[in-house]
């Protein structure tokens, strides 16, 4: 019931420049119209690795690390929330990062000013939005010494309630880069024990609206914490009040007010959070007690199919008005990401892999559509947002190059102690014309990833080919014709038409970075796969490397009776705040260790990455 209630949403709700979103994955967001970023991320994605029943599966997120947001809204989530047409700040707004929990998004711009006035909250914002990461001292002893300036600044601020809670949001993001879960939790709770203790002098709706995304909040992070039971019992009290809402919407024949009701996003969010939140608890029983995911596959797949149809009909409406491009973009973005999951749950809970690789191969139909309906309607994709598409452009294509060489499933083998450990198993050799398939897939990505980091190859003068000078000559020409077109182009249009302006953090780059690795590896598995040992190899030290190079991860220390054991500190290392990235590193280190048992004298370098995967498996990903 509650299903086919949300499914009316997308003919009740109103297609505007009001339009209410509110939901992001795994690195990817928006800008709202004025070029702020306000709203927070939900919407959940699996598109990190693949897992037989027995090993967990990640959603990545969305993204990641610390940050502003990824999809944002016309409005400010705070109770004073700006007119739509309010003009944008002179300051320029924080530059917005892939990450998982953006509390510090649910922040004005003039709260987010205020703060940057105390040296110790600086600091945190600093970290937080990665103006510092060049720094050359450690990145645990910066974290924790911005911990202990944040309590002195909640000291100061006790007098000003507003800024004085709104330190618990900051301590939220800072314990989310660090992958620390459950502080992140704690510092929620506190945040929401202070606002009960301030005075109620602002209109309900405005409340209603920053409970329903510290809700999403502490959805997600019980998410990200492994409390897979706690996160559903959220993201289904959020069902509740959405059904509750689009009831009252029906009643009371409130159409024009979108606030009112439920938008499009919010639902297919809340319905991919349900979803792959059950798909997490399956799996999990699974593995814990050998329980069969028959139960609820069902109800799995009705929640990722309900939400991907809603998003992909809302584009289907949006896409007829000029005036809606922007929302059928956001929509399109969406779309694409449902999609990713939806294949993900066909793949690992009805093993179904033809229908995943074709729903995979819709999400990057539904991208290629999005920059042709662009070019139709002679609308200016924003830079951040065709980021992010491209991002979700190369995971799928990863995707599809995993499912295609036999990567999804991870084997498993029962110890003396009733634990189970990672092995790594020989694959049968594919047939040439899938090989042949899944090496373009990898390519493909590897080749996004490699602009998404450096930046466009024509734009960095990198020479792909061996051409003679007329060739040089043609590019060169062209290159000039093009830069005369943008700039006519920019000369000609009205400051409202012009895409905003949304900085992104340096921590992209080093997201991407790390997701690469995944890329590399798969390229890597391709070359063992025809023979070239030596090759692969060399790429698979290269996905390792990628792998721990994010600035505020974990590094794997020794061994202690032949456990692998993590670090105590945190810098350059495995991501923490992404599973995600956490998956990754544990699938190329298994990967790897395909290669070296099929070398001879080598099963001691087998038998080290494996302990490696199983350690990152086991301790570092969904771990508070």
């Amino acid at each position: 019931r509650k299903l086919a209630m949300i499914r009316i949403i997308q003919s009740r709700v109103r297609l505007g420049g009001r339009h209410r979103l509110i939901a992001v994955a795994s690195p990817l967001s928006s800008a709202c119209n004025d070029g702020r970023a306000s709203g927070h991320h939900h919407l959940l994605t699996a598109t990190s690795s693949f897992t037989s029943g027995n090993v967990k599966l990640a959603p990545p997120s969305l993204s990641s690390q610390p940050s502003r947001s990824f999809w944002s809204s016309s409005s400010s989530s705070q109770e004073d929330d700006e007119p739509t047409n309010a003009a944008p700040p002179l300051l320029p707004v924080s530059p917005i990062t892939p990450s998982n929990i953006a509390a510090t998004s649910l922040l004005s711009d003039s709260t987010i000013t205020s703060l940057q006035s105390l040296p110790e909250i600086k600091s945190a914002l600093d970290i937080l939005y990665s103006n510092n990461n060049n720094n050359s001292h450690h990145p645990t002893t910066s974290i924790t010494q911005v911990h202990s300036n944040l309590q002195r600044a909640r000291d100061i601020l006790q007098s000003i309630p507003e800024l004085h809670s709104s330190t618990y949001l900051i301590s939220m993001d800072l314990h989310a880069l660090s992958g620390q879960y459950d502080l992140a939790l704690e510092s929620l709770a506190r945040y929401n024990h202070c606002l009960q203790q301030q005075e109620q002098q602002k209109q309900t709706k405005g409340k209603n609206k920053l409970q329903l995304q510290l809700q999403f909040l502490k959805a997600k992070l019980y998410l990200l914490s492994g409390q897979f039971t706690l996160a559903l019992s959220e993201y289904e009290h959020l069902l509740d009040i959405m059904e509750q809402r689009v009831q009252r919407q029906m009643k009371n024949q409130q159409r024009s007010d979108v606030s009112r009701g439920v938008s499009v996003i919010e639902g297919a969010a809340t319905l991919t959070g349900v979803g792959l939140t059950k798909l997490l608890l399956a799996l999990h029983l699974e593995e814990t007690n050998g329980d069969g995911t028959t139960t609820s596959t069902n109800e799995i797949m009705e929640a990722m199919e309900t939400s991907t149809e809603m998003l992909l009909e809302s584009r289907r409406d949006a896409i007829h008005s000029p005036k809606h491009a922007s929302l059928a973009l956001d929509l399109g973005i969406a779309a694409s990401i449902s999609l990713t999951n939806l294949g993900i749950a066909h793949c690992t809970l009805l093993n179904n892999k033809v229908k995943s690789i074709e729903l995979w191969k819709e999400g990057l139909d539904t991208l290629d559509n999005m920059l042709s309906d662009a070019m139709n309607m002679a609308t200016i994709i924003p830079r951040h947002k065709f980021i992010w598409m491209e991002s979700i452009r190369a995971r799928l294509h990863c995707d599809i190059a995993c499912l295609l060489l036999g990567l999804e499933e991870h084997q498993q083998q029962q110890q003396g102690d009733g634990s189970l450990l990672l092995v790594a198993t020989k694959k049968k050799q594919l047939e040439e014309d899938t090989l042949k398939h899944a090496s373009e897939a990898a390519k493909k990505a590897l080749d996004i990833y490699d602009e998404l980091i450096n930046g466009a190859k024509i734009l960095r003068g990198d020479n792909t080919t061996q051409d003679g000078d007329d060739d040089d000559e043609n590019k060169k020409e062209w290159e000039r014709i093009l830069k005369e077109e943008v700039k006519k182009k920019q000369g000609e249009d009205n400051d409202e038409n012009k895409p905003p302006e949304v900085a992104l953090s340096p921590l992209w780059i080093d997201y991407h970075r790390c997701e690469s690795a995944r890329a590399l590896g798969l390229v890597a598995h391709c070359y063992a796969q025809a023979g070239a040992a030596v090759t692969s190899e060399g790429l698979f030290q290269s996905a390792l490397d990628a792998s721990s190079s994010y600035p505020f991860g974990q590094r794997l220390r020794g061994r202690n009776n032949n456990v692998v054991v993590a670090a105590d500190d945190y810098g350059k290392g495995i991501a923490l705040s992404s599973p995600n990235l956490g998956f990754i590193a544990r699938d190329v280190r298994l990967w790897y260790a395909m290669l070296c048992n099929n070398w001879e004298k080598r099963k001691g370098d087998a038998d080290r990455l494996l302990a490696d995967a199983h350690m990152i498996d086991e301790d570092m990903i969904f771990q508070g």
